[in-house]
Formats: structure tokens, sequence, C-alpha cells
């Protein structure tokens, strides 16, 4: 599909976007990981870290529109592919706001501890997945196996679905303890933390559906 120097070009700048989401997903569970364990130096750390890589995507993003607005590719297929870095660079965007939360403000121990005891790790590694499987499905998709990224695309809205079971359940256990965590900023705080990652596998699935898109486009 991709040919040319400069179609070239654009599938290793696709790589690296993606690579991005992967980078910042991995650095989000560090960074729970160390709220867990109360290790607010690490937290404030790698908050800026992906901060600094949420802008290393956009670079990325914009490097592609560029290549595109040149006249790679035929005009009826351009925005497909931009619009497919656009979802890429919302997941990052949404990890990275996501982990600003947990920067904000220190959670009481309370809330600490009943993150401690919910699923939060289990929450972590499906959404984890989704963006994983997510690259994969862009890769095969970049190196012309549609039927391969098709299936990948559909794990992907898989991962999404059981991630949206995962944040249910947390929230429920919230709701019914919350009396437990005498502090109601830190309930918002988890509150929000818990719906935005779901916001991750969501980002995820709206790559993948473009993905999909794309495949259909583009089959012979």
């Amino acid at each position: 599909m991709f040919k040319s120097k400069r179609e070239k070009e654009a599938i290793g700048i696709y790589e690296k976007h993606s690579n991005i989401a992967l980078e910042c997903m991995d650095l989000f569970i560090k960074q729970v990981e160390a709220l867990l364990n109360a290790n607010w130096e690490e937290i404030e750390k790698i908050e800026g870290i992906i901060y600094e890589k949420e802008r290393d995507g956009d670079t990325l993003r914009r490097k592609n529109e560029f290549l595109f607005s040149e006249g790679l590719l035929f005009p009826a297929d351009r925005a497909i592919f931009i619009n497919l870095s656009e979802e890429i660079d919302k997941v990052i965007d949404k990890i990275q706001q996501v982990s600003r939360i947990i920067a904000l403000r220190k959670p009481s121990e309370d809330a600490i501890e009943f993150l401690k005891a919910c699923k939060i790790m289990d929450y972590l590694q499906v959404t984890k997945k989704s963006v994983e499987t997510l690259n994969q499905a862009a890769m095969e998709l970049l190196k012309g196996d549609i039927h391969k990224a098709v299936e990948k695309a559909h794990e992907v809205e898989q991962y999404e679905s059981q991630a949206d079971d995962l944040k249910l359940e947390i929230l429920r256990k919230l709701y019914s303890q919350e009396k437990k965590i005498d502090d109601i900023l830190s309930i918002l705080q988890i509150e929000k933390l818990i719906l935005w990652i779901d916001a991750i596998s969501d980002k995820a699935e709206d790559a993948s559906d473009v993905i999909i898109l794309i495949s259909a486009k583009v089959a012979p």
C-alpha cells in the first residue's frame, strides 16, 4: 500500500506515534503503582515525562498531516489516514490528562487503600491491552495485512468492553464504601481517575474503528 519514499516515511511516523501511546501507557501504570506506594516524587516525575511524550506525539501528528497535505496518496484516501493519526493522538492525550489527575493532589490514605483493595491494576492491564492491540492493528494495516488489521481492531473492541465492565465494578465499590473515605475531594478524584482510565480504551476503540474503515476502503 505504501511504496514510495515519502509513503514509507509516513509509515515510520505512524510507528513512532503509536509507540508513544504504548510508552505513555506503561509510564502511567508505573505512576499508579507510585500512587499506591505514596511515592509523590515519582508521581510528579512520571507526569512530566508523559507530558513531554504527549508533545512529541503532537509533533509526529503534524508531520504526517504535512506529508498528506503535500499530496501523499489519492485525495479520497488522505482524510481517513489523517483521521487515524488524530485518533492515535487522542489516546496519548487522554493518558496525559489522566496522568495529571493523579499529580494534581495527594489523595487521602483511605482513598489509596481503596485503590489497593479494588481491581485497579487489573483494570489498567486490560486498558493497556487495548492500547497494545491498537498498535498491532495499525502496524498490520500499514504492512498491508488487511485481514490481520481488522482482526486486531476487533480485539480492541473486546478489551474496551472488558474495561467497561471493570470500570462499573470499581465504581460500585467506590459508591458503596464512600463513607469509609473521609475526604470528598479524594472520592471525586478517584471517580474521575476511574472514568478517565476507561476513556483511554474508548479512544483506542475509536482509533480501531478508523482502521476498520481504512481496511474496508483499501481491500481489493
